[in-house]
């Protein structure tokens, strides 16, 4: 396993898998028990770092909640708490409506508690706000996350389909205020192309070579959800994408063609499969990166 690091608002290190475990299906799309032995391999392979959040299958029956309440009830069975970095993410508009954001300090407070009620915990390592809404002032949502900061409800704080640019701006707020800034950000980000349209989600914020750049200069740690793509490049398909499957779709066009004629050469020059090469991409990166497949 490999691990990198993220410093928090004081300066203090945090050493932590380069593979993070994405709990998105935990409890519904996935049965508790098989839940349950993924988080045991997982630890067995020495990762310590889980990514759960409030709206993970909101949409389906019986799914509200339940990602943070599977992490949470194997974390307490297991006696592990002190061993795992739990990130788990609030404020996400409602899906019939995302557009409409929920981002005051009620909702903010309302999704914090109810993430730590849900995970059994009274506290939070890292915890990132879903979605932004740039007519917000960073005041006012620094600010309410802060007192959960002052309170030891959240550990640290970091932003999730953010332009990095209002992260620069909360965090220029943050420190000028003595409030505590965002350490680390997650977006979209893989080897494949991907955008907006693809995802068919506007508040959905991609990887793109403007982006990367700032991330480089700011050295903000970036958390990368769909890292594989939904293993679009894992799938054995003919190197022209021709036979590609349904599911993957959205993903075809010219540069992803290009990318994955790039891909299986540098596979084969080096011996590894896609999926690793994929993986690489990320968590050996210039960039300080962290790959997941939420």
């Amino acid at each position: 396993m490999k691990y990198g690091i993220i410093k928090d608002q004081f300066g203090n290190t945090h050493k932590m898998a380069k593979v993070i475990l994405g709990a998105f299906p935990f409890g519904s799309v996935m049965t508790e028990e098989h839940s349950f032995q993924a988080m045991d391999y997982y630890r067995s392979q020495g990762g310590n770092v889980i990514d759960t959040a409030r709206i993970y299958c909101e949409f389906l029956e019986n799914g509200s909640g339940a990602s943070e309440k599977t992490v949470g009830k194997w974390i307490k069975e297991r006696g592990c708490r002190s061993e795992f970095y739990i990130i788990s993410k609030g404020s996400h508009p409602a899906i019939s409506d995302m557009l409409t954001s929920r981002l005051s300090g009620e909702e903010i407070n309302y999704d914090v508690q109810e993430s730590l009620k849900a995970l059994q915990t009274d506290y939070i390592d890292l915890y990132f706000l879903h979605r932004d809404d740039e007519k917000v002032p960073v005041k006012s949502i620094m600010d309410s996350l802060h007192e959960h900061v002052a309170a030891g409800r959240l550990k640290m704080l970091g932003a999730s389909n953010w332009r990095i640019e209002r992260i620069l701006e909360a965090n220029e707020y943050a420190l000028a205020n003595g409030k505590t800034p965002f350490v680390a950000s997650q977006i979209q980000w893989s080897y494949a192309y991907c955008s907006k349209e693809i995802f068919g989600d506007n508040t959905v914020m991609c990887m793109d070579d403007q982006q990367y750049q700032q991330y480089l200069k700011a050295e903000i740690p970036v958390l990368a959800f769909t890292s594989q793509a939904g293993g679009l490049f894992s799938a054995g398909y003919q190197p022209d994408l021709s036979d590609i499957a349904e599911k993957h779709k959205k993903y075809y066009c010219e540069e992803n063609v290009k990318r994955y004629q790039e891909l299986l050469k540098t596979c084969k020059e080096k011996g590894i499969t896609p999926t690793q090469a994929c993986l690489e991409y990320i968590i050996d990166n210039e960039a300080n990166g962290f790959a997941h497949e939420a």
